[in-house]
């Protein structure tokens, strides 16, 4: 069952930076962190895997594991 990197519960609307502050913060590719806004990212380095969850770390305002950012695809 596919895997998704999904910030979606952390990126919410309180927290909602851009898309651009998230690049300057992480130095990510705009389409990885779209992707990831969105709970669609399906595959990364594992270097961005943990870019994203130190992302998620600060929008959540607690440290998250890895397995936090993860869900299951539901198709």
């Amino acid at each position: 069952m596919p895997k998704y990197v999904d910030l979606s519960p952390y990126w919410t609307e309180d927290k909602n930076i851009s898309i651009q502050k998230a690049k300057d913060m992480t130095g990510l590719d705009k389409r990885t962190l779209s992707s990831a806004r969105k709970g669609q990212l399906e595959r990364g380095q594992f270097e961005t895997l943990f870019k994203l969850r130190d992302l998620a770390s600060e929008l959540a305002g607690k440290p998250l594991t890895l397995e936090e950012i993860f869900k299951d695809d539901q198709a």
